[in-house]
């Protein structure tokens, strides 16, 4: 330190004068201000505090109060809604069971359709049936009439062959007799003439009178002999051709009958092929009735499922969502009050004490230095309390 330095430090030792009271001052002004500057910010922080937790509180309010306020209307919505759904599943099975009771009565109508259809085939087959074993009979007694005809007719033809063959064997018998009569008449008068020619002149006259008359006699035999053979022949031609003729009628009648019996039979053949095909025609309705039932059970089966499949489900009742609660209270830490910062201190001018330790120390210094072994000084003052 100079020497005027010195003398200063000293002088304001003795004198009391502080040196550092305007860096004091301005330093506790400075720290004055930074604690107001402190104060002020907690405040703020104590203001900011609590607006925050109140704000939190009415939020906390309002919040769980929509919430309530919503969960209420929801509830009653929920129950509208489950209502409503029940309503509609009851109107559904109302639908249901009118659509599957429709059903059945279509198909059982459908059913009743199939069966009427074949009842009115086998009504029309009935007449169709009727009708062809009226047609039947008709023809058969038709035939039996035209069998009784050609009977009296064969009858006839027999009738007429037999008195033909009568006649001529009349006709022949009694031509026949005729001819024995005229024969024995013949020979008579033959026998007659060869007693006269016998009767008469002997000799070659008489002889040959006998000659000529049993050549006559003989002659007249003979052509009698000559027509009984020409009348048996003609009686046998006549007979032969009565007999033809009937056998040709005969058979005619033969021919005819066995027409009309072609004919009946016929007739039953026709019968009998309309009713294979009538059969067949049932049959097959019958088949396709019963295919037609199946189908309309299939078909009832799917409306029924496509009922069902429109079917609502029945409505379960869900438990509605708790009530909701107030969350917990949120923790809120109050701030705390921070001192201010400390003003730093800045460099002083020693004064008192220790600003004449620190002269004697630095003379003290300077005397040691020069004479050498004396830096006790220091030690002495350094255990002399320094002042602010």
């Amino acid at each position: 330190m100079p020497l005027g330095g010195i003398i200063n430090t000293v002088s304001d030792w003795v004198t009391g004068r502080d040196r550092n009271k305007e860096q004091r001052k301005a330093e506790q002004e400075a720290q004055t201000k930074a604690n107001k500057e402190s104060k002020k910010v907690y405040n703020y922080e104590i203001d900011n505090y609590n607006a925050v937790r109140e704000n939190y509180a009415n939020e906390r309010n309002y919040a769980h109060e929509t919430a309530v306020a919503n969960w209420e209307y929801n509830k009653r919505i929920q129950d509208y809604t489950y209502a409503k759904n029940l309503a509609s599943y009851e109107k559904s099975q109302e639908i249901y069971g009118a659509q599957v009771g429709f059903n059945q009565d279509a198909a059982t109508l459908a059913r009743e359709e199939e069966r009427a259809s074949i009842q009115d085939l086998a009504l029309q087959q009935a007449f169709q049936r009727e009708a062809m074993h009226s047609d039947l009979m008709g023809e058969i007694k038709k035939g039996g009439i035209q069998k009784l005809e050609q009977g009296v007719k064969l009858y006839g033809i027999q009738s007429n062959r037999r008195i033909g063959s009568q006649t001529i064997q009349q006709n022949l018998n009694q031509f026949t007799t005729q001819n024995t009569f005229e024969k024995e008449a013949k020979f008579v008068e033959g026998l007659k003439k060869t007693g006269k020619a016998a009767l008469g002149q002997a000799g070659v006259s008489r002889k040959k009178t006998l000659q000529s008359t049993a050549a006559e006699s003989f002659r007249s035999l003979a052509a009698l002999d000559a027509s009984l053979s020409g009348a048996r022949n003609k009686a046998g031609v006549d007979l032969l051709k009565v007999l033809v003729d009937s056998s040709l009628d005969e058979s005619q009648v033969g021919l005819n009958l066995d027409m009309i019996e072609l004919g009946i039979n016929r007739a039953k053949e026709e019968v009998e092929y309309n009713n294979r095909i009538l059969d067949a025609n049932m049959k097959s309705a019958t088949l396709q009735m019963q295919r037609n039932i199946q189908q309309i059970g299939l078909q009832n089966y799917a409306q029924d499922l496509q009922a069902y499949a429109n079917l609502n489900i029945f409505p379960e009742e869900f438990e509605y969502s708790p009530e909701p609660q107030l969350p917990p209270e949120r923790i809120f830490v109050e701030p705390i009050r921070r001192a201010a910062p400390t003003v730093p201190k800045g460099p002083r001018v020693a004064t008192g004490v220790e600003s004449v330790v620190e002269v004697v120390g630095g003379v003290a210094d300077i005397a040691g230095t020069v004479l050498g072994g004396i830096g006790t000084f220091n030690d002495i003052f350094n255990r002399v309390p320094s002042g602010n």
